[in-house]
């Protein structure tokens, strides 16, 4: 993985325009919720440490080599304790289902469609800003799969034709989440969507990806009740 993966998640610091800063000293609320869902990035293709000559470049560009040798090395070194060890946030936590199964837990490498450790998204570096801004814990809902598009596997309903297998599943997987926290009061803070690979392919869902794009962004914050949900 190149250093350039922790650069993006730069980009998802923009949502936090839209959110008040909690007063110093005010006790934990409600828990901060943040759904990250799209396609195959979202599901993580960091490498952590693997280092095959031939396939991972032998490590040069992976998590570890980053924390050692890159330039931004400075801007990772809260994700390993002083002992080496990963670093796992108690005031984070993460639910996502891959192959199956649902993993939940507190914030740490290897929340992706591989398992265990090998590889990291960017639930990552986001979860750590946002961890850094609330005093409230705050939960990430991720659920994202590999080569889907919006135009057909995730389409909303507003735009048009036949709902999406995996708009749908998306919508199911976070109610799942959000009823595991019981009677524990939450906000919805954010949506954060990487996805666009598969729509490039096809000259028709390109010429319809702004307005499949902005109809998703519609219904979700219909399906939630959440007209202000800022969406990046």
């Amino acid at each position: 993985m190149t250093p350039s993966v922790f650069a993006f998640s730069s980009l998802f610091v923009a949502v936090l325009v839209f959110l008040p800063m909690p007063a110093a000293g005010e006790p934990s609320g409600p828990v901060q919720v943040f759904i990250l869902a799209g396609q195959s990035n979202m599901e993580g293709q960091g490498v952590v440490s693997m280092d095959h000559p031939e396939h991972y470049n032998g490590g040069k560009g992976n998590l570890v080599w980053s924390l050692a040798h890159s330039q931004s090395r400075q801007r990772m070194q809260h994700l390993r304790d002083a002992e080496g060890n990963w670093v796992e946030r108690e005031d984070v936590s993460i639910s996502f289902k891959a192959r199956g199964k649902v993993r939940k837990g507190s914030l740490t490498v290897g929340y992706t469609g591989y398992g265990e450790s090998s590889h990291i998204g960017p639930e990552l570096q986001f979860g750590h800003l946002m961890g850094e801004h609330f005093d409230e814990p705050v939960l990430l809902i991720k659920t994202a799969w590999g080569g889907k598009s919006l135009q057909k596997d995730f389409r909303p309903p507003s735009s048009g034709g036949e709902t999406g297998p995996f708009y749908r599943q998306m919508i199911e997987e976070v109610r799942t989440a959000l009823a595991g926290l019981g009677n524990s009061r939450f906000e919805l803070r954010g949506f954060v969507w990487m996805q666009g690979w598969n729509d490039m392919v096809s000259e028709e869902a390109t010429a319809e990806y702004a307005d499949n794009l902005v109809n998703l962004a519609k219904d979700l914050r219909k399906e939630f009740k959440a007209p202000q949900l800022p969406i990046v």
